[in-house]
């Protein structure tokens, strides 16, 4: 049995696209880190017991020791970008591509930003007496984020640009004929893996569980935390599952709540197929997706799912079971269209 590779890359390359990444994504950081670990650490004789920690829209509004820098220089400078890469790592495997390289290029920038942020905020800080004195940090932040902006764009540049190859096409179980006049209609639901969805609900118990305490003792910016914890519940109930039909009018998915949605008439459709799919690999994660190629869908989990090819347009992917016989169905009725030069009649009705 021959095992269908979703890269048919070069080795070659693949093995260089790895080894990059893995320069820019881990030992750039360890080494912008560990250099502005150095600095940080020859600035303590020169920086008062309290430092500021947080500046508000009047200036320092937070206080503490200057080693809060240091753990926030190697959580953001180092920790996050290692976490970043065994994830990239753990996600792509040998389906290489765009996300991997955007992931590496946003791990070197976020180790930049954070060595920009932690040093500036010090030096503004250096000699004083009083902390309270310490300027406004508004030229610190826009130095921080030219840092990220300009490493990441160096660290996507030296890395090489592998094109991640397409799933295999998966063929149907059986064959679909609709005979004319007959109306057949297949629905399914497709819906974020359990562990995931486990996941992405602690998170936002703790979130919940934050803004309550937030909320109970008074502490200043709880009503945004609030903002935020509606967001984040509608946004995950609006996408973690999916109603698909396919119909004689066409193509139509729609999250559970009704929105988003998405509708392809019969008439757009220029093709379909069953294909299998890489997330990550091809799509950068998983939701409501758009690849970098240009393709966008709804990519819920690896393996088969519907694309449908549009008329002057990407085409339009959905990942769920049964997509083999989906396909065949919307295919058959865009075959049946075109030998009539007219939609399918709507008239009988059978269900699949």
């Amino acid at each position: 049995m021959t095992v269908h590779d979703l890269t048919r890359t070069p080795p070659a390359l693949l093995r260089r696209a790895r080894l990059t990444f893995f320069l820019v994504a881990v030992v750039l950081p360890i080494v912008i880190t560990g250099i502005a670990v150095a600095v940080l650490l020859t600035w303590l004789p020169t920086l008062p017991d309290q430092v500021v920690t947080h500046w508000g829209v009047n200036g320092a509004d937070a206080f503490g020791p200057a080693s809060t820098y240091l753990w926030l220089l190697i959580g953001i400078g180092l920790g996050l970008p290692l976490l970043m890469a065994i994830t990239t790592l753990a996600a792509v495997g040998a389906h290489w591509g765009g996300a991997a390289r955007l992931m590496g290029a946003l791990a070197a920038g976020m180790a930049a930003f954070a060595a920009v942020m932690s040093l500036g905020s010090l030096a503004l800080q250096r000699g004083l007496t009083d902390p309270a004195d310490a300027p406004g940090i508004g030229g610190v932040i826009a130095l921080s984020f030219a840092a990220l902006v300009v490493v990441a764009a160096g660290a996507w540049a030296v890395q090489p640009r592998v094109r991640p190859e397409q799933g295999r096409t998966l063929e149907p179980r059986h064959a679909v004929h609709i005979a004319q006049g007959e109306r057949v209609v297949w629905v399914a639901t497709t819906s974020m893996p359990r562990g995931a969805l486990a996941f992405l609900l602690l998170v936002l118990l703790g979130l919940l569980a934050l803004t309550g305490y937030m909320l109970l003792t008074g502490i200043e910016g709880g009503w945004i935390a609030a903002l935020v914890v509606i967001v984040v519940a509608f946004a995950l109930a609006a996408t973690t599952s999916f109603r698909v039909q396919i119909t004689p009018e066409g193509f139509a998915a729609r999250a559970l709540l009704g929105w988003p949605r998405i509708r392809i008439p019969l008439d757009e459709v220029e093709s379909a197929r069953a294909v299998e799919i890489s997330p990550f690999g091809e799509f950068g994660g998983w939701g409501w997706r758009i690849a970098v190629d240009g393709r966008s869908g709804i990519v819920m989990r690896r393996g088969s799912a519907i694309e449908v090819s549009r008329r002057d347009r990407r085409p339009f992917i959905v990942t769920i079971d049964g997509a083999e016989e989906g396909a065949a169905l919307l295919q058959a009725y865009v075959d049946r269209s075109r030998k009539s030069g007219t939609t399918p009649a709507d008239t009988g009705e059978a269900t699949s």
